[in-house]
């Protein structure tokens, strides 16, 4: 990628955030030398829940130690209290970690790992050209941009707000369970995430000037009980997305490009999944410039996908007398592959290619799914076979038990695996 005789950086990124690092170092691993620029705002405290099968992104990223040094700890199981009369206790596994130490860490190592990160007051205009960018003040072209500024989306504006729900955020002393719970409240939600050292509140409802408090009522439907808590601040916690999540050489990741509703519980594993395909995007501009068109349908597609199931999903969850779907605790003796394979822009060994994919209910196509690649279940499911076995036949490829449980759950929930 061209690069101007006054900068030694391929790529401009703004923000400072997980999905900033997470760029930052899959692009320093391909052998691309990235400039991050942030402000000096502060990530707002509190526990984060990142499910299962998005932390082999953090393995691949060689951020196994960050998720510790940010307090991580395993926890089994998620807690829906949605509805008070009819509890469910949702399977699976979480890591739970301290966002703003998870951001901080990631960014110093993604500084060891190669990248520069500059403080600024405030960010810098950009100037988006077909083959390159510039930061106006300076006149310095980078080959691409990196928006990675979160809700505030400083560079991929216009957005599109979807409701002004906000959450007003508490620490709690450790609860008895770290196991995470949502629960419904008579004018909004509520949610708690454990950690070692303490408890993280949200109580969250349409926009307001009067703070929500914790009282005894929103503490009981937590399974929190005291008194001895602070307040840590508030925060916008409605869906928006960038109307342009790739303009140019410009790309929005993260909450720039797509803030979840906290209720979805996918926030961190966006961030991390997007920042891997904004990598590719870059990697194949430089490499491959015919495959441009491809590579900009690809990031275009991914990030409205993901919008489009997770406004499916909040339609689902808060639709009224809507079945309740619990997940199985058991599967079925025997499965067999019962979806379709499509061609569809795919990330290859981080370039974007066309390849073969697994066709969705909603008309997507997924390849891979935390790590596991949906034509290995295919092809061995072709033939009816036992889920035992097909456990066995996947643990032995290396993926941890508790995890293929997981897909294999979500392959059933999708239609992509049925009873035999």
């Amino acid at each position: 990628m061209a690069q101007s005789a006054d900068t030694d950086f391929d790529v401009l990124i703004a923000g400072a955030g997980i999905a900033a690092a997470a760029a930052a170092i899959r692009l320093c691993a391909l052998g691309l030398r990235p400039l991050i620029l942030a402000t000096r705002n502060e990530i707002l405290p509190g526990a984060e829940a990142i499910p299962e099968l998005a932390l082999p992104l953090f393995a691949e990223l060689g951020l196994d130690h960050i998720l510790r040094e940010a307090r991580g700890v395993m926890v089994e199981g998620f807690e829906n209290h949605w509805n008070a009369d009819d509890p469910m206790l949702r399977g699976g596994r979480w890591m739970h970690v301290e966002r703003s130490l998870l951001a901080k860490g990631a960014i110093r190592e993604a500084v060891k790992r190669g990248a520069v990160l500059r403080l600024c007051r405030s960010l810098p205009k950009l100037c988006s050209r077909r083959h390159s960018v510039g930061v106006t003040h300076e006149g310095v072209r980078f080959g691409a941009a990196i928006d990675a500024t979160g809700r505030s989306a400083v560079w991929s504006r216009p957005i599109h707000r979807c409701g002004n729900q906000l959450a007003d955020v508490f620490t709690f002393p450790r609860a008895p369970c770290l196991r995470a719970r949502v629960a419904g409240l008579s004018d909004g939600w509520a949610y708690r995430i454990g950690l070692e050292q303490c408890t993280t509140v949200a109580i969250l409802a349409n926009g307001g000037k009067r703070r929500n408090m914790p009282d005894t009522a929103k503490q009981e439907s937590l399974g929190v009980a005291s008194d001895d808590f602070d307040y840590v601040g508030r925060r916008a916690a409605f869906p928006q997305w960038s109307e342009n999540p790739i303009w140019g050489r410009r790309l929005a990741i993260g909450d720039a490009a797509l803030a979840y509703d906290p209720v979805a519980g996918q926030g961190v594993r966006f961030a991390v999944s997007s920042a891997f395909a904004s990598a590719s995007v870059i990697r194949t501009w430089r490499d491959s410039p015919k495959q441009r068109a491809n590579a900009e349908r690809f990031y275009r597609n991914f990030v409205s996908q993901s919008q489009r199931r997770h406004m499916e999903f909040l339609e689902h969850l808060r639709a009224p007398n809507q079945p309740k779907s619990r997940t199985p605790t058991l599967l079925p003796e025997f499965v067999v592959f019962s979806g379709q394979t499509t061609r569809s822009e795919l990330q290859v060994d981080s370039r974007i290619v066309a390849g073969d994919a697994i066709l969705m209910p909603d008309r997507t196509s997924v390849r891979w799914v935390g790590g596991v690649d949906l034509l290995q279940i295919r092809d061995l499911a072709q033939r009816p076979v036992r889920s035992s076995d097909l456990l066995g036949r996947l643990a032995s490829a290396g993926y941890p038990p508790s995890q293929i449980v997981a897909l294999l759950h979500w392959c059933t929930r999708n239609g992509l695996i049925s009873a035999y």
